[in-house]
């Protein structure tokens, strides 16, 4: 009978590299369907918290070694029977706790954490090797939130949890058979320490948790991962355009199956060419140009859409590395809006080349007008 073991994974630096984006919510409103592919903003203080709340969570997924079968009591409202337990009290003891334990699905044997300085595959190599020879396996787990919502400072402790509620608690004592004959015999509440009883060997693991978030410097963390998003942010680079030019963008495309509405009505037959354009419009006017060049920045600036009522959406295939939330704050704060970066999806949508460049709908097809900075006009005569 195999173990079944549920991985409980820290707090690591990994959670800062989720936060890769720049885009912030365009004035409250939805960000339109094909920006979707871009990252969410960046936000360090949902995420520690997110990961605070992880750690608080072990109670819904503490480490286990159990049984097939799942415990009965997570089925019924029947008694459940904690015998917390630690490596204090011995190999020995614990291995004969481990036998009388076997098999019982009313029985819980609850450890608090590892011991200083192990780490949790050593834990669990200790634990197997008690547990070789005990078939059926008793059910254990790693639970550090049941310690605390019980007070258990020693062991071995037995608490009788039925719906919440302590129906018998008892310290000193590890006998099952015992148990058994005392709530048979009716027995409830506190029976007070009835034995010896060892401190816990282990540290209490939610607790370390929290102590290692609360040793995370997250101001320096920040830093951290800002430095690292410029450093490894690959940008869609575009050549400046050497002459004026404007070009037609046909979306029409063909349907390669049957599309559905939501609602089970055809909406395009498979074969059918349809053109969006001619049932929505597009609604938006697209600025593309390169943050790292004042000369199209302004360029930008001066222009103006033919769809006065056309969202405006600044897209930069660049920005400057060093400094680069500078720079974007600075660039936002000049033209007034946010400045999203220019991803490759919407790049090949609207078969962009050259910069800056305005995109715009004129009739059932969009028009990309690409325009040579003056910078690289030469002299006037």
């Amino acid at each position: 009978m195999g173990l079944l073991v549920t991985d409980l994974v820290f707090a690591e630096e990994a959670w800062l590299q989720r936060s890769q984006a720049i885009l912030k919510s365009l004035e409250g409103q939805p960000r339109p369907e094909w920006l979707n592919g871009q990252t969410e903003p960046l936000d360090l203080k949902r995420q520690a918290m997110q990961v605070f709340e992880t750690a608080q969570s072990i109670q819904n997924s503490a480490l286990s070694i159990r049984t097939e079968s799942s415990l009965s009591t997570n089925q019924s409202n029947n008694p459940l029977k904690l015998l917390f337990v630690s490596f204090s009290l011995g190999d020995a003891a614990l291995k004969g706790i481990f036998e009388e334990a076997a098999g019982r699905d009313d029985v819980l044997l609850v450890f608090r954490g590892p011991k200083p300085g192990q780490k949790l595959p050593a834990l669990m190599a200790d634990l197997k090797r008690l547990l070789k020879g005990i078939d059926p396996l008793p059910n254990i787990v790693i639970d550090p939130t049941r310690f605390q919502r019980w007070s258990v400072a020693a062991v071995p402790d037995i608490v009788v949890e039925q719906d919440g509620q302590s129906r018998l608690h008892v310290r000193g004592v590890s006998s099952l058979s015992w148990l058994d004959e005392q709530l048979k015999a009716g027995k409830q509440g506190d029976l007070g320490t009835l034995g010896d009883v060892s401190e816990i060997a282990e540290i209490d693991l939610l607790e370390e948790i929290k102590r290692r978030m609360a040793a995370i410097d997250w101001k320096k963390k920040q830093q951290q991962a800002i430095a690292r998003f410029w450093d490894q942010q690959k940008f869609e680079v575009l050549p400046a355009a050497q002459d004026d030019r404007d070009r037609t963008v046909d979306l029409t495309i063909t349907a390669p199956r049957d599309l559905i509405a939501p609602n089970g009505q055809l909406f395009i037959r498979a074969g059918q060419t349809v053109n969006p354009l001619d049932k929505m419009p597009f609604g938006f006017c697209l600025m593309v140009f390169d943050a790292t060049v004042p000369a199209q920045v302004e360029l930008i600036q001066r222009q103006s859409c033919q769809d006065k009522k056309a969202r405006v959406l600044f897209l930069a295939t660049a920005l400057p590395r060093q400094d680069g939330w500078e720079h974007l704050k600075t660039l936002e704060t000049r033209l007034q809006a946010p400045v999203y970066l220019l991803t490759p999806d919407v790049r090949s949508r609207f078969q962009l080349q050259q910069v800056p460049a305005i995109v715009e709908q004129a009739g059932n097809h969009l028009v990309v007008h690409e325009r040579k900075v003056p910078s690289l006009q030469g002299a006037p005569s």
